[in-house]
C-alpha cells in the first residue's frame, strides 16, 4: 500500500499538507488503508507513520458522486462520530464524539474545536490550523470522516417486506435501497416517493438542478433495469416510501361488511368481486340505491356519491364498475323489511299483543 500511495501522490504532483489530506481522503474512501511506513510524514514532509482503519463498509456501490462527495456535502452535527488521522501520530488518531455544543476536544489542544456546520474536510483543515497555532505539530496532515451520524441513515417504510433505517455513508441506486429491505412486498402500489434530505438538495443545487423536496416515480420503471427511473439516486439522509395497494370497504346490507385489501397495486377489485368478497347482499337490501362513496376534495362533504346500478350489474346489462382504493360500496336495505324480519321467528307469547300489531300491519 506503501508504493501505491506513492506512485499516486507523486502522479499527482500534490504538494503540502492540505494536498496530502486531499489524497489520504480519496485513498481511505477507496477502501485502502495507510500501514504504518507510508510515504508523507505528517511532520516534515518525509513519511507518514500510520493511519487508522479502513474507511466504514458502505450500504451500496455509489452510483454517480465522486467518493469524496459526502465529505464535500455532509455538515457535522452534534453527537456525531468523527474518525480523525493525524498522521505520523498515531496516538491522536482515534473515533471523537461530537459534543451536544457542537466541538470536539482533542488532546494537546487546550479549547474544543468546533465542529458542528462544517463539512469533515473544513474541520479537518480547522484541526490543522488549530496544532500549527499551539506549536504542537509542524505539519499536521489530517483526515476526517464520519463514521456514524444520525443524519446518513435512509428509511424505508411502507409495502416493503422489512421497513427499517438503514445505515448509509454513501448514495445508492433505489433499487439498491429495496433489496436492502428484502423487496417489495405483496401489497405494494404502483408508485415509490423519495422525500429528500439536506444532502441532496445541497447536491442538486451544486448540479444547478431543480431541488425538489419530494419525487415519485411507478415502482414497475423503478425496477427495471432498462428503464432510467431505475437509476434513481437516494441519498443519505432521504425517507423512501413504497405506497400500498389499498383497501375498498362493503358496508350495509351485506353478509359480511369491511375492508378489503387489494393484493397488489394492479389488481382490480370490481363491485361484483367485492361483494362476493362480503357474502352477497341481504334479503332487505335495496339494491337500487346502491352507491359508491369516493374521497373528492371538490366535493362539499370531501366525498362524490356514485350511483350504481347493482341489479342492472347482476343481470349483465350495465358495466361492472371498477373500485379504487378507499372506495366505499354501500349498499342500503329497507327499514320496514328490516323490522319484519327482526321480528320473524320470535314466538308470539313473547311478542305479547303489541307484536301481534306490528306483524298485522306487516
Amino acid at each position: 500500500m506503501s508504493s501505491e500511495f506513492v506512485r499516486i501522490w507523486r502522479f499527482t504532483g500534490a504538494r503540502g499538507p492540505s494536498a496530502a489530506r486531499k489524497v489520504a481522503v480519496v485513498l481511505l474512501a477507496l477502501g485502502f488503508a495507510i500501514p504504518q511506513g507510508a510515504v508523507l510524514k505528517a511532520q516534515d514532509g518525509g513519511q507518514v507513520a500510520r493511519a487508522a482503519p479502513s474507511a466504514p463498509a458502505q450500504i451500496a456501490t455509489p452510483s454517480s458522486p465522486s467518493p469524496s462527495s459526502i465529505s464535500d456535502l455532509y455538515l457535522i452535527n452534534p453527537y456525531d462520530e468523527l474518525d480523525v488521522y493525524v498522521y505520523d501520530v498515531p496516538e491522536l488518531s482515534h473515533v471523537y464524539t461530537v459534543s451536544p455544543a457542537g466541538s470536539v476536544t482533542v488532546p494537546l489542544l487546550l479549547d474544543p474545536i468546533p465542529a458542528a456546520g462544517l463539512t469533515p474536510d473544513q474541520f479537518a483543515h480547522s484541526l490543522e490550523q488549530a496544532f500549527q497555532k499551539s506549536g504542537r505539530l509542524r505539519r499536521p496532515v489530517i483526515a476526517v470522516s464520519v463514521r456514524q451520524s444520525r443524519f446518513l441513515a435512509v428509511t424505508v417504510d411502507g409495502a416493503v417486506r422489512n421497513p427499517q433505517v438503514i445505515t448509509a455513508m454513501s448514495p445508492a441506486k433505489l433499487v439498491d435501497i429495496l433489496t436492502q429491505c428484502g423487496g417489495i412486498a405483496d401489497d405494494a402500489g404502483t408508485n415509490v416517493t423519495i422525500t429528500r434530505g439536506p444532502l441532496a438538495l445541497r447536491d442538486l443545487a451544486r448540479q444547478g438542478r431543480q431541488e425538489v423536496a419530494t419525487a415519485s416515480t411507478e415502482l414497475k420503471k423503478a425496477l427495471d433495469g432498462r428503464d432510467p427511473a431505475s437509476r434513481i439516486i437516494v441519498w443519505p439522509g432521504d425517507r423512501v416510501s413504497v405506497g400500498r395497494a389499498g383497501v375498498c370497504y362493503v358496508l350495509g346490507e351485506v353478509r359480511s361488511p369491511g375492508g378489503f385489501a387489494l393484493k397488489n397495486g394492479h389488481e382490480e377489485l370490481t363491485v361484483l368481486r367485492a361483494l362476493a368478497l362480503a357474502g352477497d347482499v341481504t334479503s332487505v337490501a335495496k339494491k337500487n340505491k346502491a352507491l359508491i362513496l369516493r374521497n373528492d376534495p371538490k366535493s362539499p362533504n370531501g366525498r362524490d356519491q356514485i350511483k350504481v346500478d347493482l341489479p342492472g350489474i347482476l343481470a349483465g346489462h350495465t358495466p361492472d364498475p371498477v373500485l379504487q382504493a378507499n372506495d366505499i360500496l354501500f349498499v342500503p336495505g329497507s327499514s320496514s323489511k328490516k323490522a319484519l324480519r327482526t321480528l320473524t321467528g320470535v314466538p308470539a307469547s313473547a311478542l305479547g299483543q303489541a307484536g301481534a300489531t306490528a306483524l298485522i300491519v306487516h
